[in-house]
């Protein structure tokens, strides 16, 4: 794909995303020279594609630019742990090349249709290394990633059953930007695998938050209103309290 028709159409997917997006995209990309660019290819997916898988050649790097993204464990034989979720902007695949590990760490899977840009590893690092703006940006980016996830993780030691779902329920919300009425849009399935949890106790907790006012129900559909919302900040901060205390 050429330069031109690349930029072009970047152009028009940063019309499309959130700003602050747009302006990562923008000063990530800023010194890029021509050659990286050219090499790149602008691909769409459909939801529930998996497009990296764990223990396989690390071959490219994507950039995330529209859609969601989710990362499944399986190293425990017969189930999936889904620990992490990701909106565009993010580079994947670019934790190997820093490294120096030759396969994929783990196995993403695309949560609705997404938009990436790809580059091939070789290319990637011949050019990163160059571009120091663009290396501070993924060196930034990554270490926020990690002290997230060690956080996430340590509040998972002790966060049982519903208060777990309260939990994630909670940062979904956030992440939608919503002001007002928000669809969790989950499956059992992907609620038991994001939680470590049976679909089992899925279901029971989902009951209990639904008798207790956290969360609504319409059909299959769990709903939080802005009010929800806040009872579940509220219910967890005086448990995050105690835990610290």
């Amino acid at each position: 794909m050429i330069y031109q028709e690349i930029t072009a159409r970047l152009e028009e997917i940063c019309k499309r995303i959130p700003r602050e997006q747009a302006e990562y995209i923008k000063q990530y990309l800023t010194n890029a020279p021509y050659w990286v660019i050219e090499t790149m290819q602008l691909v769409k997916k459909d939801k529930n594609v998996v497009f990296i898988e764990e223990n396989t050649p690390a071959d490219n790097v994507y950039i995330l630019l529209e859609g969601s993204i989710r990362a499944v464990d399986y190293r425990v034989k017969g189930f999936a742990f889904d620990y992490m979720r990701l909106d565009g902007v993010n580079i994947v695949g670019s934790m190997e090349c820093y490294f120096r590990i030759p396969d994929y760490m783990t196995t993403l899977v695309t949560t609705t249709p997404c938009t990436f840009l790809i580059i091939s590893r070789k290319n990637y690092e011949k050019w990163i290394w160059d571009d120091k703006n663009a290396l501070q940006m993924d060196v930034a980016s990554m270490g926020a990633y990690l002290m997230e996830q060690t956080r996430v993780n340590r509040l998972f030691l002790f966060l049982q059953g519903t208060d777990r779902f309260l939990y994630m329920f909670a940062k979904n919300y956030e992440k939608s930007q919503s002001k007002g009425d928000y669809c969790l849009d989950m499956s059992r399935q992907e609620l038991a695998e994001r939680s470590g949890f049976s679909i089992k106790t899925v279901n029971r907790s989902v009951k209990k938050m639904e008798e207790d006012g956290f969360i609504s129900r319409k059909g299959h559909k769990i709903i939080i209103s802005r009010k929800q919302y806040e009872m579940m900040k509220e219910y967890l901060d005086d448990i995050l309290d105690q835990t610290n205390g």
